[in-house]
């Protein structure tokens, strides 16, 4: 009798063993889809925000491309005249929208830089279709082409081809946007996010050769996340990771690769998001554009607007 009692023991232990194994694995894949899950639609959320700003920026350089006072300063080589029409467009979008981190450049129909809005002079008849893949691409197409594109600085470029009433190509307008606008709008996700160019292609992104470096990046903005940062300034490690995720300081850390046109891993985002796993609702357009309201231009004559 005792020892079949033991025997009934040692087997309901047994089984409850086997039971507390494979629940603490379930409990585990559960737990690590959960984090995958989480990690996954906050990398939508950048996604969505990216794609946003894209949209943003192709929408005013398809406007400015049927502008007929840059189309006669290209005719008549009027550096002056393009000058003053694409600053007057900027301070329109800046009373209206407080938006004030957009460049615009318009280039020659033999892409050659002709018109800044950030440069005063210097630059005219500056070849640009050496490294400018971009380009390229819109004169050969003549269709308008936004991206991600290495220059002298990593930024979004929206490109659209100029053209005269016949179809000809008399050159190009481009819309230049930093990531600032998209780290502010990931601050109400309590998303933070650092863009980083590899060191290799510095000798291209001349204009980032004095900011800050982390490891083999460069930073490529002059506002960033200071908290992200300093994280990473303390575990360099984290950007040599292979794996899906890292976890520091209370943080889940992502790397995202960042792609040019035509280069493939120019550079990274670090995207950080709290480990505190919280609910986020469906992503959609609808919502994104609610979030950018402040992306509404609507000026007589000059209307903008995202739908």
């Amino acid at each position: 009798m005792k020892r079949q009692y033991t025997y009934i023991v040692t087997l309901f232990l047994t089984v409850l063993l086997i039971l507390f194994i494979f629940y603490n694995r379930y409990n585990a894949t559960y737990q690590e889809e959960k984090i995958t899950s989480f990690i996954s639609k906050n990398i939508d959320i950048l996604n969505e925000n990216m794609d946003f700003e894209k949209e943003y920026a192709l929408s005013l350089s398809l406007f400015l491309s049927k502008d007929k006072k840059i189309k006669d300063a290209l005719l008549k080589n009027n550096q002056k005249k393009a000058l003053e029409e694409i600053k007057f467009f900027l301070n329109d979008i800046k009373r209206a929208t407080k938006i004030d981190n957009i460049d615009i450049q318009i280039h020659t129909k033999e892409l050659k830089a002709f018109a800044r809005s950030w440069e005063n002079g210097g630059y005219l008849g500056l070849e640009l279709s050496g490294f400018r893949r971009g380009l390229v691409r819109v004169k050969k197409s003549l269709k308008p082409f936004v991206s991600t594109e290495l220059g002298k600085r990593l930024n979004i470029k929206a490109i659209s081809p100029i053209l005269d009433k016949n179809g000809t190509f008399l050159g190009s307008v481009e819309i230049i946007v930093d990531f600032k606008n998209i780290k502010d709008r990931l601050k109400k996700f309590n998303l933070d996010m650092l863009v980083l160019l590899d060191k290799k292609f510095i000798n291209i992104a001349v204009d980032l050769k004095n900011n800050k470096q982390i490891g083999n990046y460069y930073l490529t903005q002059k506002e960033y996340s200071k908290e992200l940062y300093k994280i990473l300034t303390k575990n360099p490690n984290i950007l040599k990771s292979k794996k899906a995720y890292e976890k520091v300081d209370g943080k889940y850390i992502v790397l995202i690769p960042m792609l040019s046109v035509g280069i493939d891993d120019v550079g990274i985002i670090v995207l950080s998001m709290d480990s505190k796993i919280s609910d986020i609702s469906t992503i959609n357009q609808e919502s994104i554009i609610e979030q950018n309201f402040q992306y509404k231009f609507k000026k007589t004559k000059r209307e903008v607007i995202i739908k």
